[in-house]
């Protein structure tokens, strides 16, 4: 009897600290939210969102290198831009099979061993990434952006709901942090491969639009052979001048490297979780009874919208159909430039190599800033104003570029504006969400769904277009983009107003 009643005293104790916290919890607060978030110390979440931040880190580098790299990928693969888009797009496959296939479930199930997942499927995309440099067929090119999407999708469910965990209604700063990563990640990788790309634009006239670039598709160095006139007895003579073979494929080989690069530092951030894993702190110890309780829902509970906004579920569906088209638009509007801004910039601006990798990074800075901006932007200013900011932005940036794209001055200023506005409108549209319903890791499925759904159905339109029209029409999807996201904010902040900000009652 004694050992029984210590036993039930020792679990009271255990869960004293978590009935207290339900105690304290007042109407402004949802009372369904996970308990624990109290017992965090600051450090705790400093240093666990910095190690999420590195996860996003690593999906900027093995995601946006195709677009740094993508007519070196033409060329390996032997491709165009049509059917390269259409194996990027795979990507998007890989990560709706991943959603629909027990992504959210996975997390919600394995929750206390989340830092297990990430290190797994880390380390799964550093070999797929060391594979491609390998792969001369644009169907393999196709299998390997699959299973990328697959494990992306675990990536981004499992990070965004340990910073929600650990931050609660504090968590939209955070959120906007760890997506600065993958910011960072994008304007990394051109200056990685920038010294292995090939220095020659590919032979194909439909994708070249201004005539001034036509002379840089020809063959710097060739064996040809002239006909030249005698002057002296007026007869032809055939003359073969052999000049040294072209770099290119020399070059093409090279590019491999900066692979290589990308994936010893995915390795490095793999071995970091797998050290975290083994190492973890004993708040998690501490949480982990409440994650298996929490493991034992059903799936039916799991994709109750009541669960997210108790009372009025109808209210939770509408704004997840709204983060689903903001994500959409926004996450269209990101691969507009991460894929096809290097190749515009060499075949419609005619930039050098190094200088179209440079300007490939100049957006990717100012995505990145735009993002930091966000984060710290969205600790004093309301979600509801900063996504009708990012939404003008936007919106001014693609007019711009619409009509004076051919002045490189402009070309560079408000490509870097856009890149500035669109950077942060991801996280903004999670955040957005959160103020309003509770987001689990099934709802937190929704933009990923978006983002797959994007690539699939936008990337391959965007490559066909280029490959009838040319790589100018880039600035007509920029303009289609920009009225879009000015346009979302009004719809979606006049739904949100009906129920008003979760955390707060007063604010809507």
């Amino acid at each position: 009897m004694k050992a029984m009643e210590s036993y039930n005293l020792q679990e009271i104790e255990e869960e004293a600290p978590f009935l207290q916290l339900e105690e304290r919890s007042d109407e402004n607060e949802p009372i369904n939210d996970p308990p624990g978030d109290k017992q965090f110390s600051m450090m705790y979440k400093m240093m666990k969102t910095f190690c999420v931040i590195l996860i996003w880190f690593c999906m900027g580098l093995w995601s946006e290198i195709n677009g740094a790299t993508f007519q070196d990928l033409m060329s390996l693969t032997n491709s165009n831009y049509g059917a390269l888009s259409q194996a990027i797009s795979m990507k998007g496959v890989g990560g709706l099979c991943g959603c629909f296939l027990g992504g959210g479930y996975i997390v919600e199930r394995l929750h206390h061993k989340v830092e297990l997942i990430l290190a797994v499927c880390v380390m799964i995309s550093a070999g797929l990434n060391l594979a491609i440099p390998f792969c001369h067929y644009v169907v393999g090119f196709g299998v390997i952006n699959f299973i990328l999407g697959w494990a992306d999708i675990l990536l981004n469910i499992a990070g965004q709901i340990i910073i929600m965990d650990i931050w609660k209604e504090k968590a939209s700063g955070p959120l906007h942090s760890v997506h600065v990563g993958y910011g960072v990640g994008g304007f990394i990788v051109p200056q990685i491969v920038k010294p292995f790309i090939s220095k020659q634009l590919p032979k194909d006239e439909k994708t070249i639009t201004s005539s001034v670039c036509e002379v840089m598709t020809l063959p710097l160095f060739t064996n040809s052979t002239f006909d030249v006139i005698n002057t002296t007895d007026s007869t032809l003579s055939n003359v073969t001048t052999n000049l040294p073979t072209s770099t290119l494929s020399n070059t093409s080989s090279n590019f491999k490297y900066g692979f290589f690069i990308i994936s010893g530092i995915v390795t490095l951030v793999a071995c970091l979780w797998i050290f975290f894993y083994f190492l973890k702190s004993k708040q998690d110890k501490i949480l982990e009874n409440d994650a298996n309780r929490n493991s034992e829902k059903s799936i039916k509970d799991m994709f109750n919208f009541n669960t997210c906004a108790p009372g009025d579920p109808i209210f939770a569906f509408f704004l997840y159909v709204l983060l689903f088209l903001w994500v959409y638009v926004a996450v269209s509007g990101e691969r507009i430039g991460s894929k096809y801004l290097y190749s515009y910039a060499r075949n419609q601006a005619c930039f050098s190599p190094s200088k179209a990798e440079n300007f490939l990074t100049s957006y990717w800075v100012f995505h990145t800033v735009g993002r930091v901006l966000g984060f710290v932007g969205s600790s004093f200013i309301h979600m509801k104003y900063i996504i009708f900011i990012e939404g003008v932005g936007g919106f001014v940036s693609s007019v711009v570029l619409f009509f004076y794209s051919d002045n490189d001055i402009i070309l560079w200023v408000f490509v870097c504006c856009l890149g500035f506005f669109t950077g942060p409108t991801y996280p903004s549209g999670v955040a957005w969400t959160n103020r309003y319903i509770i987001l689990t890791a099934t709802g937190v499925m929704i933009p990923s769904i978006a983002s797959g759904i994007a690539d699939i159905s936008f990337l391959p339109i965007i490559g066909h277009f280029v490959e009838m029209l040319g790589i100018g029409v880039m600035t007509n999807f920029f303009l289609g983009y920009g009225v879009t996201i000015c346009a979302l904010p009004i719809i979606m902040q006049s739904i949100a107003c009906t129920r008003g900000d979760r955390f707060f009652k007063n604010v809507t």
